[in-house]
């Protein structure tokens, strides 16, 4: 009696291990599943933000020797009433803390001839210092933020608002102050991972 009862309970033992080591597996595989549904729709999401035909904007802020520049193309205005936009900065960049602590940016719409400038600040460039203001001549606005030279339009903004979502910092800026170049320029923009230009049908 003694004897069976031991090989039961030593059955039963064996039982609730194997079920528990199906369990871990199963666990496993519903992890894997969900790490690559997300993995997938990342991609998804990723390849059709690339479709998203966008102007190619550096914003800038700082003066002198502490000057910073990013390439984005997150931008948007948000109103007319007062005059405001957004910039989605990457948490990672030096210009997202420059411009969380001088309150002040700009955002400088690049034309089609300022590709090398777009690369530059967005650390890719082939010849140039990656995020280097040599590669383009600038002016101090009013905010003592520089201003690109040649952009089709620079607009100067004090922060109102800014919010971390994920990755980026979305800063919330009043427009205090917009330059347009003294000629009609041509924006340049980025789609499909490359960039290009504006054409009318």
């Amino acid at each position: 009696m003694q004897r069976d009862s031991v090989s039961t309970e030593c059955a039963a033992q064996l039982e609730i291990k194997a079920a528990g080591e199906v369990d871990v597996e199963v666990d496993v595989e519903v992890d894997l599943a969900v790490d690559l549904a997300g993995d997938l729709l990342r991609a998804a999401f990723l390849d059709s933000m690339a479709s998203n035909s966008t102007s190619v904007h550096v914003v800038t802020t700082g003066a002198g020797d502490q000057r910073f520049g990013v390439t984005v193309s997150a931008c948007s205005s948000v109103c007319a009433d007062p005059p405001m936009l957004l910039v989605c900065i990457n948490t990672r960049s030096p210009a997202n803390a420059a411009v969380a602590a001088n309150g002040v940016f700009a955002v400088n719409l690049l034309n089609v001839a300022q590709r090398g400038i777009a690369d530059t600040f967005a650390g890719r460039s082939a010849t140039a210092k990656p995020f280097d203001f040599s590669c383009c001549t600038n002016t101090a606005g009013t905010l003592g933020v520089p201003l690109i030279d040649g952009a089709v339009a620079a607009l100067e903004c004090r922060v109102v608002a800014q919010q971390v979502i994920g990755t980026h910092t979305v800063f919330f800026g009043e427009v205090v102050a917009v330059t347009r170049a003294p000629v009609t320029h041509m924006p340049l923009l980025y789609c499909k991972r490359d960039y290009g230009q504006f054409l009318a049908f």
